[in-house]
């Protein structure tokens, strides 16, 4: 049976925080995504470059590390049956305007609501769902990892002799009600020049400490800071 592999992306744009995916309107008849025939000597990336600048004018797309998806399918061509593979990536752009090729009639883009209601095939749906889950997740990552540098930055503010608790260190990192997060933070870090052990419970009491509670105790009153018992 023959094969046949193509290479395509899950273009997305940034406006206003919100997050748009363009979606391509084929001659076909169907909505789909950026995709195209690999010829010799490309790698799949190459395919994607070539295509999307292409079908749509954009020059600017940049690769989102760690996302690849795969649509497979069967389809007659005179006759024949032949099963297709497509390799999907996921690419930002900061280019607004199109300038279709004549495979296309229009073009979209639309919030993830929006474009999975709009895409036509089932397998176009499940990758834009996969795209979008991704992206959720790394901004996740990102706004903890953030809040992680914030907290260690609130810490390291905090002179010797003095204390600060967990939801103080929370509020002044931005996020109030997350002081459990502070407490899970610092117990991880083993970096020594963040002093850990001056952030303790709003009670007076000493809290977590990664090298126990009995050195932290220690710690703070060489430090000058006695705690409650």
């Amino acid at each position: 049976m023959p094969l046949e592999k193509s290479a395509g992306a899950v273009i997305f744009r940034k406006e206003n925080n919100n997050i748009y995916y363009l979606l391509l309107h084929y001659g076909l008849g169907h909505w789909g995504f950026v995709k195209g025939h690999i010829e010799k000597g490309e790698s799949l990336k190459d395919t994607v470059l070539r295509e999307t600048e292409e079908e749509t004018g954009i020059k600017d797309i940049k690769f989102i590390d760690g996302f690849k998806a795969w649509t497979k399918y069967f389809f007659n061509l005179k006759g024949k049956k032949i099963f297709k593979i497509v390799t999907y990536f996921l690419a930002e752009t900061k280019t607004k305007k199109m300038k279709l090729s004549f495979e296309h009639t229009d073009f979209k883009w639309l919030s993830y609501s929006q474009a999975i209601k709009t895409l036509t095939f089932k397998n176009s749906k499940d990758i834009l769902k996969k795209a979008n889950n991704f992206l959720i997740k790394k901004q996740k990552e990102k706004r903890s990892l953030n809040f992680k540098e914030k907290v260690y930055k609130v810490v390291r503010s905090i002179k010797a002799g003095r204390t600060m608790t967990y939801k103080e260190v929370a509020e002044k990192a931005g996020r109030p009600k997350a002081w459990r997060a502070v407490g899970n933070i610092l117990n991880k870090n083993k970096d020594p020049h963040i002093p850990c052990h001056r952030v303790i419970r709003s009670d007076g009491k000493a809290g977590g400490y990664n090298k126990g509670i009995k050195k932290k105790i220690e710690i703070l009153k060489s430090e000058g800071v006695y705690l409650k018992k």
